[in-house]
Order: structure tokens, then sequence, then C-alpha cells
């Protein structure tokens, strides 16, 4: 009898020792799983702490580029007060010499005669002076003229380009209000180059008066815009030969 109680305990027991193949292998991918949740959870804290220290980093740069901000700030204004300083001082002197040079009658003039003439013309014309290219480049400060009465007219400059002339520039409307000889200074000088031509444009009538047989001033019965071109074959009055009181002066090279 004890002898098979005793059996039958350690068959218990043994049986109660030896885990099913199934239970053990869920035990170890659970051990498994444990495993590499502790690594990732590791991984996590070094990722968090290096985002941390990133993150104090990028702080700091853009600490930095704040502080750089606000100088490079300071500097471009203090250049931009520097830089209109010195237009402003050199327009004045540009002023000064051109008030002194017209005062003096010493600038560049390139135009007609400024004498009083025999033909006046009623009508709307574009005046081209072929006669007198601007014979170096510099720059171009006013207008004079005859005029034979009061009214409007633009000058404009016109730059060789193969076969054409263009229209490069042209001044605002300038009213003349009285007549005899006048002289209107532009507001800013504008520059020229050696062989551009002298144009004037009269939207009313032509009011300078001129001679045939003198010069060559050719004319137009239209406008020419800025930026638009017409060929110097096309221009009409090349046999008459026109000469007209009126040009431009400036300071030549």
């Amino acid at each position: 009898m004890w002898k098979a109680m005793t059996m039958v305990g350690a068959v218990l027991t043994l049986s109660a020792c030896q885990t099913p193949p199934q239970t053990q292998e869920l035990m170890n991918q659970n051990q498994a799983l444990q495993n590499q949740l502790a690594e990732a959870n590791t991984r996590i804290a070094e990722l968090e702490t290096d985002s941390r220290v990133k993150q104090a980093d990028i702080d700091e740069l853009n600490r930095v580029l704040g502080v750089l901000d606000t100088e490079k700030s300071s500097r471009t204004q203090e250049s931009s007060q520097l830089r209109g300083q010195v237009r402003k001082f050199v327009q004045q002197q540009i002023d000064a010499l051109k008030v002194f040079l017209v005062q003096g009658d010493l600038l560049d003039y390139v135009g007609g005669e400024l004498v009083e003439r025999s033909t006046v013309q009623d009508e709307s014309l574009m005046l081209v002076d072929l006669a007198h290219p601007v014979p170096r480049g510099g720059a171009l400060t006013g207008v004079s003229g005859y005029f034979s009465t009061a009214v409007p007219f633009q000058v404009k400059i016109l730059r060789p380009v193969n076969d054409d002339l263009v229209v490069i520039w042209e001044s605002k409307l300038i009213n003349v209000t009285s007549p005899g000889l006048n002289r209107y200074d532009f507001p800013v000088t504008v520059g020229l180059e050696k062989g551009d031509v002298l144009g004037y444009f009269f939207p009313q009538a032509v009011g300078v008066s001129f001679d045939e047989g003198t010069s060559d001033t050719r004319y137009l019965s239209k406008n020419l815009g800025l930026g638009e071109s017409v060929r110097v074959k096309s221009l009409n009055g090349e046999a008459r030969k026109r000469s007209y009181s009126i040009g431009v002066y400036g300071l030549l090279n």
C-alpha cells in the first residue's frame, strides 16, 4: 500500500514539473517581447535626451541669429543713412556746379543757333536734329530755344541702331510761358552717348522759327513715344535743310 502511494506521488510531482511545449514557447516569446520592449524604452529615453540636447542647440542658434539680425539691421540702417547723406552731398555739389556753369554760360551746347529766324510753322511736328549729333558722352541738363510763341513741347533723345533712330528718353511736357530766348533745366540730369540725336515734339504748333538751306533738321507729322523707332530715310525735309533755333546744353566729357 505504502509503495503504491509513493509511486502515485512521484508521478504527480513529475507531471507538475513538466510544462507542455506550447506553454513554454509562449513563455519564451513573451520574454523576448519583454526584452524588446525594454530595449525600445531604453532607445526612446536616449532619443528624448538627444532631442532635448538638439532643442537646446536650436534655441541657442536662434538666439545667435536674433543677435546677428539685430546687428545687421543696425549696420544696414547706418549704411543706408550714410549713402543717403553722400547722395545728398553729391547732388548738392552737382546742382551748385550746374548753377555756376549756367550763370557763367560755360555748359556745352548742342543744337541750332539761338537767333530769331524767318519762318514759323503753325502745325504739330516732331523735329529730329541730324545736323548736331552729340559729339561726346556726358549728361544732359536742360534745353534752350528762341521761341516765337508760348507753346508746350518735349525733348527726346534718339539713339542710332543700324538704320533706325530709337527714342530712349523723353522729358515731361515743358510749357513755354513767353516768346523769346528761354532756358529750362531738367529736374535730373540725363546720360548721353556719343552719336545720340536730339528730338523735339511740339503737340500744338512748332514754337521756334527756322531757316532753310543751312542745316539738317528733319521732321515727322506724328509723335514718337518712348521705345518707338523711325528709319532715318523716312524722315521728311532732307532737301529743305532746315535749321531751328533750339538745342540742349549739358556737361559733356
